[in-house]
């Protein structure tokens, strides 16, 4: 029995060791502070982005849509998105039915760039069931 004691309390020793630093590693990494566009408003959906990496950088970013209404996800949405008024719309990936769409786009100077988003009703042709927001690259950075 005595031999026991101490293989036990070195497993306990390793098993705390282990999660004492994965839980500092998770903490050193949500320190991060994120960068958040909008929100904006259309219809009853609220629209905001996020960006990964952080900080936003020159090259590809993943940019994600998080659309809701009244603390539900919007979905039934095709989310189109483009870097400024010229570039060419990409589709969006959404991300099941949680209202999270996801698309990689190349950003060639975040500070004068902007993020067009085209939102429209997947299940409609109707012209006022679409439109487009504008997300400048340049806002404030806020922690999430």
């Amino acid at each position: 029995m005595k031999r026991k004691l101490p293989v036990y309390f070195a497993f306990c020793f390793k098993t705390l060791f282990f999660i004492a630093v994965f839980v500092g590693l998770l903490s050193a990494c949500s320190n991060e502070q994120s960068v958040t566009l909008g929100p904006q408003q259309w219809q009853e959906l609220s629209f905001r982005v996020e960006t990964r990496p952080t900080p936003m950088r020159v090259g590809m970013n993943e940019f994600i849509v998080l659309a809701n209404r009244e603390h539900k996800p919007g979905v039934g949405l095709v989310v189109m998105l483009r870097m400024g008024d010229s570039g060419e719309w990409r589709q969006a990936i959404q991300d099941g039915y949680t209202g999270v769409y996801r698309r990689a786009m190349r950003v060639d100077d975040p500070a004068t760039q902007s993020l067009s988003v085209h939102v429209r009703r997947a299940k409609s042709d109707d012209k006022d069931d679409e439109t487009v927001l504008l997300f400048p690259l340049n806002q404030k950075r806020g922690v999430q």
